[in-house]
Protein backbone atom coordinates (compact mmCIF):
# COMPACT_ATOMS: atom_id res chain seq x y z
CA UNK A 1 0.00 0.00 0.00
CA UNK A 2 1.32 3.22 -1.04
CA UNK A 3 2.74 5.78 1.58
CA UNK A 4 0.33 8.34 0.63
CA UNK A 5 -2.70 6.30 1.53
CA UNK A 6 -1.43 6.19 5.18
CA UNK A 7 -4.48 7.43 6.95
CA UNK A 8 -0.47 8.27 9.11
CA UNK A 9 -14.01 9.69 10.68
CA UNK A 10 -30.18 10.58 15.27
CA UNK A 11 -29.61 10.06 19.08
CA UNK A 12 -32.61 7.92 20.10
CA UNK A 13 -35.66 10.04 21.10
CA UNK A 14 -33.62 13.40 20.49
CA UNK A 15 -34.94 14.60 17.47
CA UNK A 16 -38.14 13.94 15.27
CA UNK A 17 -37.78 12.19 12.56
CA UNK A 18 -39.32 15.00 10.17
CA UNK A 19 -36.35 16.97 11.72
CA UNK A 20 -33.92 14.29 10.90
CA UNK A 21 -34.46 13.30 8.01
CA UNK A 22 -34.23 14.74 3.95
CA UNK A 23 -35.09 13.16 1.04
CA UNK A 24 -33.71 13.01 -2.31
CA UNK A 25 -36.01 11.21 -4.78
CA UNK A 26 -34.20 10.13 -7.89
CA UNK A 27 -35.85 10.83 -11.38
CA UNK A 28 -37.55 7.78 -12.13
CA UNK A 29 -39.30 8.18 -8.90
CA UNK A 30 -40.85 4.55 -8.32
CA UNK A 31 -37.26 3.06 -7.12
CA UNK A 32 -36.48 1.49 -4.22
CA UNK A 33 -35.24 3.59 -0.91
CA UNK A 34 -31.51 3.80 0.46
CA UNK A 35 -30.71 4.81 4.06
CA UNK A 36 -27.83 7.26 4.55
CA UNK A 37 -26.66 7.16 8.22
CA UNK A 38 -24.18 9.50 9.04
CA UNK A 39 -22.66 8.72 12.39
CA UNK A 40 -22.43 12.51 12.91
CA UNK A 41 -24.10 16.16 13.39
CA UNK A 42 -25.71 17.40 10.25
CA UNK A 43 -22.56 20.12 9.53
CA UNK A 44 -19.57 17.23 9.45
CA UNK A 45 -17.52 16.05 7.17
CA UNK A 46 -19.03 12.50 7.04
CA UNK A 47 -22.36 14.51 6.77
CA UNK A 48 -21.30 16.13 4.12
CA UNK A 49 -20.29 12.96 2.03
CA UNK A 50 -23.58 11.55 2.54
CA UNK A 51 -25.61 14.56 1.28
CA UNK A 52 -22.91 13.99 -2.02
CA UNK A 53 -24.07 10.62 -2.49
CA UNK A 54 -28.24 11.80 -2.15
CA UNK A 55 -27.39 14.61 -4.79
CA UNK A 56 -25.92 11.69 -6.89
CA UNK A 57 -28.43 9.05 -6.56
CA UNK A 58 -30.36 11.64 -8.38
CA UNK A 59 -29.08 9.93 -11.27
CA UNK A 60 -30.54 6.60 -10.36
CA UNK A 61 -34.11 5.34 -9.51
CA UNK A 62 -33.33 5.21 -5.91
CA UNK A 63 -34.57 7.55 -3.39
CA UNK A 64 -31.97 8.30 -0.15
CA UNK A 65 -32.90 9.08 2.83
CA UNK A 66 -30.24 11.19 5.31
CA UNK A 67 -30.33 10.54 9.23
CA UNK A 68 -27.69 11.96 11.22
CA UNK A 69 -26.68 11.75 14.63
CA UNK A 70 -25.92 14.50 16.69
CA UNK A 71 -23.87 12.54 19.61
CA UNK A 72 -21.24 12.09 17.24
CA UNK A 73 -19.48 8.60 16.03
CA UNK A 74 -19.70 5.80 19.09
CA UNK A 75 -23.21 6.82 19.53
CA UNK A 76 -23.78 6.58 15.92
CA UNK A 77 -21.71 3.37 15.39
CA UNK A 78 -23.93 1.56 18.26
CA UNK A 79 -27.17 3.00 16.60
CA UNK A 80 -26.31 1.47 13.48
CA UNK A 81 -26.07 -1.75 14.46
CA UNK A 82 -29.11 -1.52 16.41
CA UNK A 83 -31.43 0.02 14.49
CA UNK A 84 -30.54 -1.79 11.21
CA UNK A 85 -29.76 -4.58 11.66
CA UNK A 86 -30.36 -7.32 9.02
CA UNK A 87 -31.52 -4.22 6.40
CA UNK A 88 -29.70 -4.54 3.27
CA UNK A 89 -31.39 -0.70 2.23
CA UNK A 90 -28.96 1.06 4.52
CA UNK A 91 -25.53 2.36 4.08
CA UNK A 92 -23.45 3.99 6.97
CA UNK A 93 -21.18 7.10 5.99
CA UNK A 94 -18.06 7.17 7.78
CA UNK A 95 -14.50 6.90 7.51
CA UNK A 96 -11.03 6.91 9.07
CA UNK A 97 -11.82 8.82 12.35
CA UNK A 98 -13.97 5.93 13.04
CA UNK A 99 -11.05 3.38 13.39
CA UNK A 100 -9.45 5.97 16.05
CA UNK A 101 -11.95 6.19 18.04
CA UNK A 102 -13.04 2.52 18.36
CA UNK A 103 -9.67 1.93 19.51
CA UNK A 104 -8.67 5.09 22.39
CA UNK A 105 -12.30 4.13 23.34
CA UNK A 106 -11.87 0.33 23.40
CA UNK A 107 -15.37 -0.13 21.64
CA UNK A 108 -17.16 -3.80 21.72
CA UNK A 109 -18.07 -2.57 18.36
CA UNK A 110 -16.25 -1.04 15.60
CA UNK A 111 -15.82 -0.88 12.12
CA UNK A 112 -14.59 -4.66 11.95
CA UNK A 113 -17.84 -5.61 12.89
CA UNK A 114 -19.58 -3.62 9.39
CA UNK A 115 -20.02 -4.91 5.85
CA UNK A 116 -17.38 -3.07 3.59
CA UNK A 117 -18.77 -1.04 0.56
CA UNK A 118 -16.68 1.17 -0.37
CA UNK A 119 -13.83 3.92 0.16
CA UNK A 120 -14.64 7.00 -1.88
CA UNK A 121 -12.85 9.98 -1.46
CA UNK A 122 -9.80 11.03 0.43
CA UNK A 123 -7.98 14.36 1.53
CA UNK A 124 -5.69 16.03 3.47
CA UNK A 125 -5.93 18.36 6.28
CA UNK A 126 -5.13 21.78 6.73
CA UNK A 127 -3.30 23.71 9.91
CA UNK A 128 -4.63 27.47 9.80
CA UNK A 129 -4.86 30.65 12.06
CA UNK A 130 -6.87 33.63 11.69
CA UNK A 131 -5.06 36.44 9.55
CA UNK A 132 -3.95 38.63 12.34
CA UNK A 133 -2.34 36.08 14.21
CA UNK A 134 1.54 36.50 14.05
CA UNK A 135 2.50 33.05 12.88
CA UNK A 136 3.45 32.83 8.79
CA UNK A 137 4.88 29.26 8.84
CA UNK A 138 4.71 26.39 11.09
CA UNK A 139 8.44 26.92 12.59
CA UNK A 140 6.82 30.28 14.20
CA UNK A 141 3.98 28.61 15.69
CA UNK A 142 5.81 25.80 16.97
CA UNK A 143 8.38 28.08 18.67
CA UNK A 144 5.79 29.76 20.44
CA UNK A 145 4.36 26.40 21.45
CA UNK A 146 7.80 25.64 22.47
CA UNK A 147 8.39 29.24 24.91
CA UNK A 148 4.79 29.11 26.22
CA UNK A 149 2.79 25.88 25.81
CA UNK A 150 0.11 27.12 27.66
CA UNK A 151 -0.80 29.94 25.84
CA UNK A 152 -0.79 28.14 22.43
CA UNK A 153 -3.60 25.91 21.54
CA UNK A 154 -5.01 23.41 18.68
CA UNK A 155 -8.40 23.19 18.46
CA UNK A 156 -10.28 20.84 16.23
CA UNK A 157 -13.11 17.90 15.86
CA UNK A 158 -13.77 15.83 18.60
CA UNK A 159 -11.30 13.71 20.63
CA UNK A 160 -10.68 10.48 18.14
CA UNK A 161 -10.82 11.98 14.94
CA UNK A 162 -8.37 12.85 12.32
CA UNK A 163 -7.78 16.48 13.15
CA UNK A 164 -7.05 15.33 16.63
CA UNK A 165 -4.53 12.59 15.55
CA UNK A 166 -2.34 15.17 13.51
CA UNK A 167 -2.29 17.59 16.21
CA UNK A 168 -1.22 15.01 18.61
CA UNK A 169 1.40 13.91 15.35
CA UNK A 170 2.63 17.58 14.83
CA UNK A 171 3.43 17.89 18.93
CA UNK A 172 5.28 14.56 18.37
CA UNK A 173 7.48 15.36 16.07
CA UNK A 174 8.11 18.84 17.46
CA UNK A 175 9.04 17.26 20.47
CA UNK A 176 6.28 19.27 22.31
CA UNK A 177 5.59 17.47 25.93
CA UNK A 178 2.21 18.81 26.55
CA UNK A 179 0.01 21.06 24.57
CA UNK A 180 -3.48 21.99 24.32
CA UNK A 181 -5.94 20.99 21.89
CA UNK A 182 -9.86 21.98 22.36
CA UNK A 183 -12.35 19.73 20.42
CA UNK A 184 -15.87 20.31 19.03
CA UNK A 185 -18.29 17.49 18.17
CA UNK A 186 -18.89 17.64 14.09
CA UNK A 187 -16.33 19.41 11.46
CA UNK A 188 -17.90 23.19 11.71
CA UNK A 189 -17.81 24.18 15.45
CA UNK A 190 -13.73 24.52 15.36
CA UNK A 191 -13.86 26.90 11.97
CA UNK A 192 -16.48 28.88 13.17
CA UNK A 193 -14.74 29.51 16.88
CA UNK A 194 -11.41 29.89 15.09
CA UNK A 195 -13.22 32.60 12.28
CA UNK A 196 -14.75 34.77 15.48
CA UNK A 197 -11.19 34.26 17.42
CA UNK A 198 -12.52 32.31 20.02
CA UNK A 199 -9.34 29.93 18.98
CA UNK A 200 -5.54 30.32 17.94
CA UNK A 201 -5.01 27.69 15.43
CA UNK A 202 -7.51 25.24 13.82
CA UNK A 203 -6.90 21.74 12.55
CA UNK A 204 -10.00 20.71 10.07
CA UNK A 205 -9.96 18.86 6.22
CA UNK A 206 -9.10 20.58 3.57
CA UNK A 207 -13.06 20.63 1.99
CA UNK A 208 -13.95 22.48 5.26
CA UNK A 209 -11.42 24.90 5.06
CA UNK A 210 -11.28 26.05 1.99
CA UNK A 211 -14.25 28.57 1.48
CA UNK A 212 -12.59 30.53 4.31
CA UNK A 213 -8.93 30.36 2.87
CA UNK A 214 -9.95 31.37 -0.67
CA UNK A 215 -11.39 34.66 0.72
CA UNK A 216 -8.06 35.59 3.43
CA UNK A 217 -10.51 34.66 6.66
CA UNK A 218 -7.75 31.90 7.68
CA UNK A 219 -4.26 31.56 6.67
CA UNK A 220 -2.74 28.09 5.97
CA UNK A 221 0.24 27.12 7.17
CA UNK A 222 0.53 23.83 6.68
CA UNK A 223 -0.97 20.75 4.52
CA UNK A 224 -0.81 17.10 5.87
CA UNK A 225 0.10 15.97 1.92
CA UNK A 226 3.16 14.36 0.70
CA UNK A 227 3.92 17.02 -1.70
CA UNK A 228 2.46 20.51 -2.17
CA UNK A 229 -1.46 20.16 -3.92
CA UNK A 230 -2.28 21.11 -7.16
CA UNK A 231 -3.28 25.06 -6.94
CA UNK A 232 -2.66 25.37 -3.89
CA UNK A 233 0.97 27.41 -2.70
CA UNK A 234 0.36 25.80 0.86
CA UNK A 235 3.39 23.94 1.83
CA UNK A 236 3.87 20.51 3.46
CA UNK A 237 4.44 19.45 7.07
CA UNK A 238 7.27 17.47 5.67
CA UNK A 239 9.46 20.50 3.44
CA UNK A 240 8.64 22.13 6.99
CA UNK A 241 10.80 19.26 9.04
CA UNK A 242 7.86 17.46 9.79
CA UNK A 243 8.12 13.94 8.84
CA UNK A 244 4.14 13.09 8.87
CA UNK A 245 1.72 12.75 6.06
CA UNK A 246 -2.04 12.15 6.72
CA UNK A 247 -4.31 11.61 5.18
CA UNK A 248 -8.36 11.09 5.77
CA UNK A 249 -10.68 8.89 4.01
CA UNK A 250 -14.04 8.07 4.21
CA UNK A 251 -16.30 5.57 2.25
CA UNK A 252 -19.75 3.30 3.24
CA UNK A 253 -20.47 0.29 4.80
CA UNK A 254 -23.49 -1.79 5.19
CA UNK A 255 -24.58 -3.96 8.15
CA UNK A 256 -22.92 -7.29 10.05
CA UNK A 257 -23.28 -10.41 8.06
CA UNK A 258 -25.62 -8.61 4.96
CA UNK A 259 -25.77 -11.89 2.50
CA UNK A 260 -22.77 -11.83 -0.39
CA UNK A 261 -25.62 -11.17 -3.36
CA UNK A 262 -26.97 -7.72 -0.82
CA UNK A 263 -23.52 -6.55 -0.40
CA UNK A 264 -22.71 -6.91 -3.79
CA UNK A 265 -25.61 -4.90 -5.09
CA UNK A 266 -24.56 -2.46 -2.68
CA UNK A 267 -20.88 -2.30 -4.54
CA UNK A 268 -22.95 -2.28 -7.82
CA UNK A 269 -24.52 0.82 -6.58
CA UNK A 270 -21.53 2.46 -5.59
CA UNK A 271 -19.71 1.63 -8.85
CA UNK A 272 -22.67 3.63 -10.62
CA UNK A 273 -22.69 6.32 -8.15
CA UNK A 274 -18.55 7.17 -9.21
CA UNK A 275 -19.08 6.82 -12.94
CA UNK A 276 -21.36 9.58 -13.17
CA UNK A 277 -21.15 12.94 -14.13
CA UNK A 278 -22.80 14.16 -10.71
CA UNK A 279 -20.26 12.55 -8.61
CA UNK A 280 -17.38 13.87 -10.65
CA UNK A 281 -18.49 17.45 -10.07
CA UNK A 282 -18.79 16.46 -6.43
CA UNK A 283 -14.96 15.61 -6.16
CA UNK A 284 -14.36 18.66 -7.99
CA UNK A 285 -16.51 21.43 -6.11
CA UNK A 286 -15.26 20.09 -2.59
CA UNK A 287 -11.64 19.42 -3.72
CA UNK A 288 -12.16 15.85 -2.87
CA UNK A 289 -9.76 13.10 -3.92
CA UNK A 290 -11.66 10.09 -5.38
CA UNK A 291 -10.01 7.30 -4.33
CA UNK A 292 -12.31 4.54 -5.09
CA UNK A 293 -11.94 0.99 -3.19
CA UNK A 294 -14.75 -1.24 -3.59
CA UNK A 295 -15.57 -4.85 -2.17
CA UNK A 296 -13.02 -7.08 -0.77
CA UNK A 297 -10.03 -4.82 -1.23
CA UNK A 298 -11.59 -1.74 0.66
CA UNK A 299 -12.07 -4.76 3.59
CA UNK A 300 -8.39 -5.66 3.03
CA UNK A 301 -7.36 -1.62 3.58
CA UNK A 302 -9.49 -1.38 6.23
CA UNK A 303 -7.57 -4.35 8.14
CA UNK A 304 -4.12 -2.93 7.17
CA UNK A 305 -5.37 0.54 7.98
CA UNK A 306 -6.35 -1.11 11.96
CA UNK A 307 -3.00 -2.02 12.82
CA UNK A 308 -1.47 0.85 11.17
CA UNK A 309 -3.51 2.89 13.69
CA UNK A 310 -3.14 0.66 16.59
CA UNK A 311 0.59 1.27 16.16
CA UNK A 312 -0.04 5.03 15.34
CA UNK A 313 -1.89 5.45 18.50
CA UNK A 314 0.95 3.51 20.87
CA UNK A 315 3.65 5.51 19.76
CA UNK A 316 1.37 8.75 20.67
CA UNK A 317 0.44 6.81 24.13
CA UNK A 318 -3.41 7.63 23.17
Amino acid sequence: MHRRQFIAGLAAGCLPLKAAQARVTGSAGAGSRLTLFSPAPEGAGWSMLARALASSLRETDIEAVLVYEPHGASSGLRRFLRDYAGRGEALMVSGASLIVRALMERLSSSIDDLTPVARLTTEYLVVAVRPEQPYYSLAEFLNAMATAPAGVEFCGGNIGTMDHLLASMIAREARIGEFRYNPYLGGTGSIEATLRGSEMLVVAALSELQPHLAVGQLRALAVSSPQRLPGSGVPTLIEQGLDIELSNWRGVFAVPGLAPAEAQRLVALTDRIVAGTDWKATLFRYNWIGDYLPGAAFGTFLREETARMRTVLNQLRM
